[in-house]
């Protein structure tokens, strides 16, 4: 036996002659039966796959909290609360154009491909313009909010 080995046995002799080591192995025997599950169950996760997609997921979940959670995030996400209240509240007084824009959108299920020709012959339709000018109405107050 090498000089080496020698004195690793020796300290490992040593540690096991301490009250805590002789406590912790004791303890470790006294609970044996339920390590043994443990031991088996942790390695069924880790034969069937489970063990990997639960550490994938405390790896998101980390990403989630370490970096999303930012100072610049968390003032985003109050930003879009406060556009959700004004909505939620315009909305509370008047629902008719969420009505409208699910009706268009239910009845947009048929629409045909326009080329160029088609959309400046649809600009002559009244409620083509409505919409549009609608929709240009939507598009500046969304460019207002980004600045």
């Amino acid at each position: 036996m090498s000089v080496a080995t020698e004195e690793k046995l020796n300290k490992l002799l040593d540690r096991l002659q301490e009250e805590k080591t002789v406590d912790a192995l004791s303890a470790i025997v006294d609970h044996i039966d339920v390590i043994k599950e443990l031991v088996n169950t942790l390695f069924e996760f880790k034969r069937s796959g489970v063990l990997d997609d639960l550490l994938n997921a405390a790896a998101s979940l980390r990403f989630l909290t370490e970096g999303l959670l930012t100072r610049d995030f968390m003032e985003r996400v109050g930003k879009l609360q406060e556009v959700a209240l004004v909505a939620g509240t315009n909305l509370a007084i008047d629902t008719s154009k969420i009505d409208c824009l699910t009706y268009a959108l239910a009845a947009a299920d048929d629409a045909r491909p326009v080329g160029l020709f088609g959309l400046v012959s649809a600009l002559r339709d009244p409620d083509v313009q409505k919409g549009l000018g609608f929709l240009i109405a939507v598009l500046k107050k969304l460019g207002s909010c980004q600045r």
